[in-house]
């Protein structure tokens, strides 16, 4: 029997499927050395290596690493099954939801409608975990959380997620910008602008990436990145470039006027508010989730 924790195996899991360490430790959102430690530990439990390594090249498993990796995913699979079932079963005698929300939809949409929910059924006590895509998406994936809450522009492989509601985008900068007071900007002019977004990899950065090249941008100049909206937001009214987010996150900024959404030619496609959700869910959850469904189609 192998004495290795259930992280330990999830990060040699992860290697496996992402193709690589820095795939992994971009998926699991850690440093790569900390995933080779991982893996290094696990070889001196082996007593043999579990890759055959070549550069320039993705790691192959060994024959030992094969049989670790069956292991690991039966092994992984029994342990989130329990928890699953042991997470429900509390949830259900203590009435108890507990919902992962994407920082930009736990700011902007989540207040107002769970105040409404916690006026209807005031004996449901929610709590609420708030993290990136990747760790919302994660947070899904383990049954850690009833459901998800995060924005997308596709359904998410391995996730049954419907879509509630579309949340615009909006490409923003300081009112004192040169574009701030233009009529009808056009792609040519964005393509020369200076832009501030996400950390690079990361799902957030990549789903923009892709709004905006469905927009028509050949190319984004992304000269500064930065993890969360809020600082994308006060960069902004500093002056700190172009910046395409949520118009949620950004609605009160543009009303009060310290920030100018650009008057954009063709409208940018929007994103989709998403839940995700494992089936069937429990009685309390799935009343959430019906109230949060009509919420969004009536702010629609």
């Amino acid at each position: 029997m192998i004495a290795a924790s259930s992280r330990r195996l999830s990060v040699f899991q992860c290697v496996v499927d992402a193709g690589g360490f820095n795939a992994a430790a971009m998926r699991l959102g850690i440093a790569q050395p900390s995933v080779g430690a991982h893996i290094k530990a696990l070889e001196s439990q082996v007593g043999q290596p579990l890759f055959r390594r070549q550069r320039g090249s993705r790691p192959q498993l060994t024959r030992a690493g094969e049989a670790l990796y069956t292991y690991a995913v039966e092994t992984l699979k029994r342990s989130a099954e329990a928890s699953h079932l042991l997470a429900d079963l509390r949830r259900a005698q203590a009435h108890e939801i507990v919902v992962g929300a994407h920082r930009d939809i736990a700011a902007h949409f989540l207040p107002v409608h769970l105040a409404a929910f916690a006026r209807h059924s005031p004996k449901t006590r929610v709590v609420t975990r708030i993290g990136t895509l990747e760790e919302i998406l994660a947070l899904v994936r383990a049954g850690d959380v009833d459901l998800g809450l995060f924005l997308a522009t596709a359904p998410v492989s391995g996730l049954h997620s419907e879509v509630f509601a579309h949340e615009p985008l909006a490409i923003v900068v300081a009112p004192s910008h040169p574009l701030a007071r233009r009529r009808s900007v056009v792609t040519e002019e964005l393509e020369r602008l200076a832009f501030v977004g996400g950390l690079r990899g990361s799902r957030w950065a990549k789903m923009i990436e892709k709004a905006l090249r469905d927009f028509g941008l050949a190319r984004c100049n992304v000269t500064m990145e930065l993890q969360e909206s809020s600082a994308v937001v006060r960069m902004m009214r500093h002056g700190g470039g172009a910046a395409c987010l949520p118009l949620c996150s950004v609605a009160e900024e543009i009303a009060a006027g310290t920030l100018a959404r650009l008057d954009l030619r063709d409208p940018l496609p929007p994103l989709e508010l998403r839940c995700a959700y494992r089936k069937p869910l429990p009685a309390a959850a799935g009343a959430l989730v019906a109230h949060l469904r009509t919420a969004a189609k009536a702010h629609a």
